[in-house]
Formats: C-alpha cells, sequence, structure tokens
C-alpha cells in the first residue's frame, strides 16, 4: 500500500490521457474520483484534440489542455510550443493514465515537481512516482486499471461509471441532424466503424442486421464519419437497398454523443462510440473477438443492462485479419437488440 501524497488546497494537478476517444471516456472516472476526494485542488485533463470534447461541461475539470498526437510525434516546433503551455501552468502533479514517450517527456522537462506514471517502461525514467502493474494481463477493466492510480491518494468515494455531460445546445443540434435524415421518433444506432482500434463486424453484416431490425419495424440509424458514410452507400446499392437513415459525417463530437443519448440502443463494435454511448446513459450492444487482449472482461462497456456478443469459437487470428467476428449471425444480433429494447 503506498503512502498517500500529500496534497494541498489549491493545488494544481494535471491528469493525462492522451490517446483514443474510448480511452479517455474511461478515464472519466478516475477524474471525478480524483476531484470527490481533492474538491478544493484544481484539477486540469490533456486530452487528444479529436477526444477532448467530451470533457466539456464537466464540474470536476477546471481546464482542459488539448494535444494534436500527429504533430507531438513530428513537428519540433509544436513540441517546444506545448512544453511552454504546460510550463505555464505551474503544475504540483501530473498524472499520466496512458504514458505516451513524448508527452511523458514534455512532463519531465517542465519540471512538474511529481510525475506519476506506470513502471516496467523505458520512459519511465520519466517520472518519479511509478504505480507497478501490467495491463497485459486483461484480468480487470480498463477503467480498473485507471483507477489503481488511486492507490497514491487518500481513501474515499470512487466514481465507477463514466459521465459525458450534454448540454440543451448538444440536444438541439442532434435534433436538428436527426429531423435531416428523416427521424423523428423512437430509433436505434448502428456503428459499423471501428477506426482501427478492434477487430471488427463487417459492414455487410452491420447491413444485414440493418434489414432485419428495420423488418421488425425498428427505426435504425447509421452513423460514423463520411468515408465510412460512403462505403456503406456503395456497399447497399450494390445489392438495392438504398433507402437507409444515415447521419454519416454529419455529426461533430458533441453532436454525435447527443444522438447517442437519444437513442434507445447503440450497436457497435469494441470503439469509441460504445463506451460514448454508455456515458451518455444510452444501452449497448457490443460485438467483440474472442480475443484476450481485446477482451470483454478489459474493454467492455460498463455498467448494467448492456449486451456483449461475441463468436463462439476460440479466435487464433493474427491482428487486423480475424474472419472469426463474421461468426457472430445478424440474426442473434437482432435477437439481444429486440430484447434490449423491450426491457
Amino acid at each position: 500500500m503506498n503512502k498517500p501524497i500529500q496534497i494541498n488546497d489549491g493545488d494544481k494537478v494535471l491528469i493525462s490521457r492522451t490517446d483514443k476517444l474510448g480511452d479517455l471516456v474511461l478515464a472519466l472516472p478516475f477524474v471525478e474520483t480524483f476531484k470527490k476526494r481533492y474538491p478544493n485542488c484544481k484539477v486540469d485533463v490533456m486530452a487528444s484534440l479529436y477526444a477532448s470534447p467530451i470533457l466539456e461541461h464537466n464540474d470536476a475539470i477546471n481546464k482542459i489542455l488539448r494535444v494534436q498526437n500527429d504533430q507531438l510525434h513530428s513537428n519540433n516546433l509544436y513540441r517546444k510550443d506545448l512544453l511552454q503551455k504546460i510550463k505555464k501552468e505551474k503544475y504540483d502533479i501530473v498524472i499520466v493514465l496512458y504514458p505516451e514517450r513524448q508527452i511523458s517527456r514534455l512532463y519531465y522537462k517542465a519540471e512538474i515537481p511529481i510525475r506519476i506514471g506506470t513502471a516496467g517502461r523505458f520512459h519511465s525514467i520519466f517520472f518519479n512516482t511509478r504505480l507497478l502493474h501490467s495491463r497485459k494481463k486483461n484480468i480487470k477493466h480498463e477503467s480498473a486499471y485507471n483507477l489503481d492510480f488511486m492507490s497514491f491518494f487518500k481513501d474515499g468515494e470512487t466514481v465507477v461509471d463514466p459521465k459525458v455531460y450534454l448540454t440543451e445546445k448538444d440536444i438541439l443540434s442532434a435534433e436538428k441532424t436527426l429531423k435531416v435524415a428523416g427521424v423523428e421518433r423512437d430509433f436505434i444506432v448502428l456503428h459499423p466503424g471501428s477506426g482501427g482500434s478492434a477487430e471488427a463486424w463487417s459492414s455487410e453484416r452491420f447491413l444485414q442486421l440493418y434489414k432485419k431490425l428495420e423488418s421488425q419495424g425498428v427505426v435504425v440509424v447509421v452513423s460514423g464519419s463520411k468515408d465510412e458514410g460512403k462505403m456503406f452507400d456503395n456497399l447497399s446499392n450494390k445489392i438495392g437497398f438504398a433507402d437507409m437513415n444515415q447521419i454519416t459525417g454529419s455529426t461533430d463530437l458533441r453532436t454525435l454523443s447527443a444522438v447517442l443519448s437519444l437513442a434507445k440502443v447503440v450497436v457497435a463494435n469494441s470503439t469509441g462510440p460504445l463506451h460514448l454511448a454508455v456515458a451518455v446513459g444510452t444501452k449497448t450492444v457490443g460485438l467483440y473477438p474472442s480475443k484476450k487482449s481485446m477482451s470483454p472482461t478489459r474493454w467492455g462497456p460498463l455498467g448494467t443492462g448492456n449486451v456483449v456478443v461475441q463468436p463462439d469459437v476460440s479466435c487464433n487470428c493474427p491482428d487486423g485479419k480475424c474472419a472469426c467476428m463474421e461468426k457472430i449471425e445478424p440474426g442473434d444480433v437482432a435477437t439481444k437488440v429486440l430484447k434490449v429494447i423491450s426491457s
């Protein structure tokens, strides 16, 4: 058991999670837990530019610092400018939940007095307080791994569910987007994309699911990027199924969050929007491969009432070339979606 680090009222604390959307969502319980235990500290969060909008309007967060990861890795002038911004804040502590090498090095160069990160990596040298744990075994949830860092701090209330705080403006934007798409009543969302973050159920399977659910009288909306929307359109046109409700490419992250909050169910691969749906209070049906490295034990949706679907086979496929996901049948997924709707 670590001896609690002394924190004083007014101390400035930076929590860093600069990777993908889902990872940031799963760091939210740590952010709110820390603020609840130290309500008189100023808690800032460093996040990727893309994912950072989900942090807005969260009363636990004093300030959001945004990093462009592509520039961080390739542009020396950008790194120097970001270093000066970090130095200017005069943080007392930084907690690096995701120890990316370049950002960890900047915290070291900024001379933040207490720099907390994981042990066991080459760039762990940039931290002066190290947490000894390994996530490679995938024996618990990613959110729980984040909360392990609270072992350096005093006991108290623990927040276990992520939450994204929406505004009236966000909801109005979502309603407008849905109206343009021709959707004005109860609906579910299919989010076929995965952004390359996990093994994915194919667009063909999602299209089959769309047709099965529509035949049951369910209003279905497809979300995703503009490019994903074009790919889905091309696929549906080939089989003569072109009349679909799509909002692909027409939402920013706040509007997408609000759309997900209005849905009855969200169906997605193991990806950021699945966790985002949970964080805005919507039940999910998540599609996961039978790989330990991508197990729902570590990456599943948090909370109750969510459903996880996996292929009923042992998966030994190489990453990025997995055919096992196609063994998940659209009819089985449709049955589970209807059950979640009815419950």
